[in-house]
């Protein structure tokens, strides 16, 4: 968004009358009161933001709305040696900027001309305040409009509590905008990122930082780019957001969107079912009230693994993982906004396995009260209403599509692990391999070339004989599966049978093996024994089995017996 673009300077030029005016009227309203006790701001800290960068991006917000087309969150460490952990961060924007009387009221609670607006990202005037001292005990309001000279606010809760703030008739008055000089860090930040020179725009100093949740400079870094790469994902041709000087990349938590960050991370892909519009409308006029639209996806159950034909667990999961985590649910984007991601609706729950299918909601803010949009723009409260039109558009057959999609990839992805490609082991000798010396290091009375001997599968067909036998010979323990045994025929490559219950019972004999390899001659004999009574067993149990087919066992057939 261009900075010298006619119709914006038209757009800021109004904006900034407006907070004018909003400003006068409220001098003879409120006096510039605080409008509350200060029992109330020190509660004010706990209004329940999920995450620093939740009351971060209200701030980023405001410098949306101020038109701003480059945000910066910076670290600074207040003259300390060490950088490990900050003990300020600052939201720098290139805004339009406030004028003073409009910084006095922009750290009030309520204190915005925009109050109750549709078209942006804010609405009740909340945010600044709130989101500052949700992570530090003082924060200061730095402005300047274009031409004009910076001026600031500071608002400190040790200082409220002292009675500062508090005038002779006992009321607690924020104090007027007086002319600032910037912070030497967030000063050095300005000149480096507009060597171009600074017109205007708005700073938001936190510090006596006490409710940071990483203790670091980089993990701060890391978990504020990935949030914010989510959150503002489809507004990224509004602004460049930067975090501790590196730029945020926008990331489709759908990963659909082709030129987004990871979203070519490896081969796999997410592939996409058609969107849907849903109309919303008056109940009683019928009129147009706003649109809701749904973006549905699924995932490869590979998706997000490095190995992957192993699970997303520990090291193994890729930078993938950490967003199929996050954003886990049924995400709700308000303007263009993610602002919520819930679990759980009328008709089912989200759980573990359904990280690989994910489902947008992106919705108008003429829609709030039907989606209960809280002041901290970061939860909804859908209305039945809105369920039963979602309904209506078919969010619960989706879902349900989309888990037998990942249901039938995973079963593909299964079978493809248990059956080996030419040349290769099978998943039962590859497993037994890998388990060896593991087995090797805790029961000492295995043979001593457990560790280093690799595992051979082998049928023959010997009528009368065991239904298995293991051996050691060219250096590899071999287990020999009798095919001419009713085990075979029944069991192993019986109609129930699957590639992995085959791989269970290879792994169960190997095991078997194992223990009985080197012991006596009296463990042959036992096997012998073993297959005898399991021939016998199995014939009874397959001549019962033909005999019920035989049999009708329906109520008509039960009545007649009787």
């Amino acid at each position: 968004m261009a900075k010298d673009d006619g119709v914006q300077e038209a757009s800021i030029d109004a904006v900034l009358a407006a907070q004018r005016a909003y400003a006068a009227a409220s001098r003879e309203r409120s006096k510039f009161g605080l409008m509350v006790p200060e029992a109330f701001v020190r509660g004010i800290r706990d209004l329940g933001y999920r995450s620093n960068g939740d009351a971060i991006a209200e701030l980023i917000d405001n410098a949306l709305q101020a038109y701003a087309d480059r945000i910066d969150i910076v670290f600074g460490y207040d003259g300390t040696t060490s950088v490990k952990k900050p003990t300020q961060v600052a939201v720098i924007d290139n805004g339009h900027g406030m004028e003073p009387d409009m910084i006095r009221m922009a750290v009030m609670w309520g204190g915005t001309h925009r109050e109750n607006d549709r078209i942006g990202l804010g609405r009740y005037g909340y945010g600044l305040p709130c989101a500052s001292v949700s992570l530090g005990r003082r924060f200061t309001v730095y402005s300047a409009t274009l031409g004009g000279a910076w001026h600031s606010v500071r608002l400190d809760l040790d200082a409220l509590a002292e009675g500062a703030y508090t005038d002779a008739h006992g009321d607690i008055v924020v104090p007027p905008a007086t002319v600032a000089t910037l912070p030497p860090f967030v000063a050095e930040q300005i000149a480096q990122t507009h060597p171009e020179g600074w017109r205007s725009g708005t700073v938001i100093l936190i510090d006596k930082l006490d409710r940071l949740e990483w203790s670091t400079a980089q993990g701060l870094r890391e978990n504020l780019s990935r949030q914010f790469g989510v959150t503002y994902h489809k507004l990224r041709n509004a602004a460049a957001i930067f975090v501790d000087n590196e730029f945020v990349e926008p990331i489709d938590p759908l990963f659909l969107t082709s030129d987004f960050h990871l979203f070519d991370h490896d081969d796999d892909r997410a592939v996409a079912l058609d969107p849907v519009r849903v109309e919303v409308r008056d109940c009683n006029g019928g009129n147009f009230c706003g649109a809701i639209t749904l973006r549905y996806a699924w995932l490869p159950p590979s998706f997000g693994s490095v190995d992957k034909t192993r699970d997303a667990v520990g090291l193994n999961a890729n930078p993938r993982f950490a967003i199929l985590k996050d954003f886990h649910g049924v995400i709700f984007s308000r303007n263009g906004r993610l602002i919520d991601v819930q679990t759980r609706t009328p008709w089912t729950t989200f759980i573990n396995n359904d990280r690989y299918i994910k489902v947008e909601l992106e919705f108008s803010a003429t829609l709030d009260e039907l989606f209960g949009v809280t002041t901290s723009k970061q939860q909804v409260t859908v209305s039945p209403r809105i369920w039963e039109l979602l309904q209506q558009a078919g969010l619960p057959k989706a879902i349900e599509q989309l888990r037998g999609k990942v249901k039938n990839a995973k079963l593909l992805r299964r079978l493809a692990a248990l059956t080996p490609r030419p040349g290769e082991q099978s998943l039962s000798e590859r497993a037994m391999g890998r388990t060896a010396e593991l087995a090797h290091g805790y029961q000492r009375q295995f043979d001593l070339g457990l560790r280093a001997s690799p595992y051979r599968l082998h049928f023959e067909n010997l009528p009368g004989q065991a239904f298995f036998r293991i051996d050691r010979a060219g250096g590899a323990r071999t287990l020999h599966i009798n095919t001419a045994h009713r085990f075979y025929e029944d069991i192993y490559d019986g109609p129930s049978s699957t590639q992995e219950v085959r791989t269970a019972l290879e792994i169960l004999l190997f095991s078997f093996g194992d223990v009985l390899l080197d012991k006596s001659v009296e463990s042959v004999i036992q096997i012998e024994l073993w297959s005898r009574r399991l021939e016998l067993a199995l014939g009874m149990m397959a001549q019962h089995l033909a005999e019920s087919d035989d049999f009708d066992v329906g109520p008509s057939s039960w009545i007649d017996a009787v």
